[in-house]
C-alpha cells in the first residue's frame, strides 16, 4: 500500500507537469487558438485526487493476498502459555517424520551439549538427558496403533538444565523435548516442549523463557536447511549417544 501511494503521488506530479508543458506547447500552435488553460482549477485537483484514489483501491486485494502469505515476525506474534504449577507447556510449530527424530535428536542434543558451562550468551545448560522408550521406526509405528492416546506417547525425550541470561537474575529452569505423535494424525511427531522453573523470580522467568523459545524454533529451520548427508552423520552419532547411555544405564 505504501509503494502504491508512492508511486500514486509520482504519477500525478508527473502527469501535472506534462500537461503544462504540453498546453504550453500546443498553445502556440493553430490546434489551440482561442483555448485558455487554468492551471489552478479544481478539475485537475480532482483529476489527481481521483488517481490516487483509484490506485490506492486496485491495490487493496493484493496487499490482503500478500498479507496472508506472508511469514509474520516471530518475535512479535508468539506468545507463550500461562505457566501451570511454575510449568509452561507448549507444542512447538514443527512436525517430523518418524525417520527423522534421531537426525533432528541429535542436532538439538549437540545444541544443547554444545551451551554446558559457559558464562555468556542467552543461555547454559547442564548435563543433557536422553530417554528413549523405542528403538526403530517400526516399533514406533507398531506402539502408536497401539496406544488409545497416541499424542500422550513419547518416544523420545532429552532434558536438560537451563540457566538463563542474565545469570545474576538466578533464573533456573529444566527443560524437556518430547516427541510425540502429532495431533493431526499418526504420521509425524511434533516437539512437545515443558519448562518447569526451579529458581528466579515468575515474571522475568516468563519473559526470558519467550526468547529461549524462539532460539530453539530457530535452530529447528536451521536443522531443515541442512543437506542429506549430515541428516545421516547426525543419525549415527545419536544412536551412539543413545546406544552408550543405554549400556550405561545397564551396568549401572
Amino acid at each position: 500500500v505504501a509503494e502504491a501511494m508512492a508511486l500514486a503521488v509520482i504519477s500525478v506530479v508527473l502527469g501535472y507537469l506534462v500537461a503544462q508543458v504540453s498546453a504550453a506547447f500546443l498553445a502556440t500552435t493553430s490546434l489551440w487558438q482561442g483555448i485558455t488553460v487554468n492551471y489552478s482549477s479544481m478539475a485537475g485537483v480532482a483529476a489527481m485526487v481521483l488517481v490516487i484514489m483509484v490506485v490506492l483501491i486496485s491495490v487493496i486485494y493484493p496487499s490482503k493476498v500478500a498479507a496472508r502469505i506472508a511469514i509474520p515476525d516471530v518475535k512479535q506474534t508468539f506468545k507463550l502459555p500461562e505457566p501451570k504449577n511454575n510449568t509452561i507447556e507448549l507444542i512447538l510449530p514443527f512436525l517430523m517424520k518418524y525417520e527423522e527424530r534421531e537426525s533432528i535428536g541429535g542436532f538439538i542434543y549437540n545444541y544443547l551439549n554444545g551451551h554446558q558451562d559457559i558464562s555468556h550468551g542467552l543461555f547454559s545448560t547442564g548435563p543433557v538427558q536422553i530417554s528413549s522408550n523405542c528403538a526403530n521406526v517400526d516399533e514406533i509405528v507398531k506402539k502408536v496403533q497401539l496406544t488409545e492416546n497416541p499424542a500422550e506417547f513419547k518416544c523420545l525425550s532429552i532434558g536438560t538444565k537451563v540457566w538463563l541470561a542474565p545469570f545474576d537474575f538466578g533464573i533456573l529452569q529444566f527443560v524437556d523435548l518430547q516427541f510425540c505423535p502429532a495431533r493431526e494424525g499418526n504420521n509425524f511427531l511434533e516437539i512437545k516442549i515443558s519448562m518447569k522453573r526451579l529458581s528466579g523470580e515468575l515474571g522475568i522467568w516468563q519473559r526470558i523463557s519467550k526468547s529461549f523459545v524462539y532460539e530453539l524454533r530457530k535452530q529447528l529451520l536451521i536443522w531443515r536447511s541442512i543437506d542429506e548427508e549430515t541428516h545421516k552423520q547426525l543419525q549415527l552419532s545419536f544412536q551412539k549417544i543413545i546406544t552408550a547411555k543405554d549400556q550405561a544405564a545397564n551396568v549401572h
